[in-house]
């Protein structure tokens, strides 16, 4: 038998497309700084009582990717770190309903710190690794549950 003869793939094998470079790399240093700019800027825009709902909606999608990627093994902050910036983004949107579209500056750092820590995590997890993360997250998003932990 040839040694250059490809085996046949044999249960879960070889269903799997192998990855490109850019899926097997960190995304772009100027995509994340760009993501970045976009989260403080967003939590820049609540501070001052100017957030709406898409602002929102990019904060929390990033908490909630911070989380899946830190279960990846991308990232170190402790659980309760996450429940506080999901409680501080929740009363965002509660004051939402009455047409308040802010957060106060003294409940900032913990959102700051985790959207520090995802902008670590975007630096250093592989692309496929995000895109996995970002699957769960439209997963969560579907089902009934009322936060990823």
């Amino acid at each position: 038998m040839s040694q250059n003869r490809k085996k046949r793939p044999t249960g879960n094998q070889g269903r799997r497309k192998p990855l490109g470079k850019t899926k097997l790399l960190p995304h772009t240093t100027s995509y994340v700084r760009e993501q970045s700019l976009y989260w403080h800027l967003a939590l820049a825009a609540f501070q001052t009582g100017k957030g709406n709902g898409d602002l929102l909606v990019k904060l929390v999608k990033a908490l909630y990717l911070a989380w899946y990627l830190q279960q990846a093994g991308f990232g170190d902050a402790e659980r309760e770190l996450y429940l506080e910036a999901e409680r501080i983004l929740d009363a965002a949107a509660h004051g939402a309903n009455k047409d308040i579209w802010s957060i106060a500056a003294t409940d900032c750092p913990p959102i700051i710190r985790l959207l520090d820590l995802h902008e670590q995590q975007l630096l250093s997890a592989p692309v496929f690794t995000v895109d996995e993360a970002e699957s769960r997250l439209v997963r969560f998003g579907k089902s009934e549950r009322r936060s990823p932990w």
